[in-house]
């Protein structure tokens, strides 16, 4: 309990600059998953908008979805490889 303590001291110790490695995972994971959450939204409002016959809104629909993906895609995968 008191390493709990201690790295809750830690992080609200630190300044604005700078925040443990640990923390800057846990933000970014769970923007990803909120990203991934915006695109199976939007992946089910494009089939809706192909079904519907509204090509040209669905077109516009696909362009975001795929960022979207790339989005995610970005956030989720590691970018630095620890080789400990």
């Amino acid at each position: 309990m008191a390493d709990w303590r201690e790295k809750i001291t830690s992080i609200s110790k630190t300044k604005g600059t700078s925040a443990p490695e640990g923390a800057k995972r846990a933000g970014l994971g769970c923007l990803g998953l909120i990203v991934a959450v915006v695109s199976i939204l939007t992946l089910l409002i494009t089939i809706g908008l192909f079904k519907s016959g509204y090509a040209l809104m669905g077109i516009f629909a696909v362009a975001f979805l795929l960022v979207c993906i790339a989005t995610t895609v970005l956030l989720l995968a590691p970018n630095k490889h620890n080789p400990l």
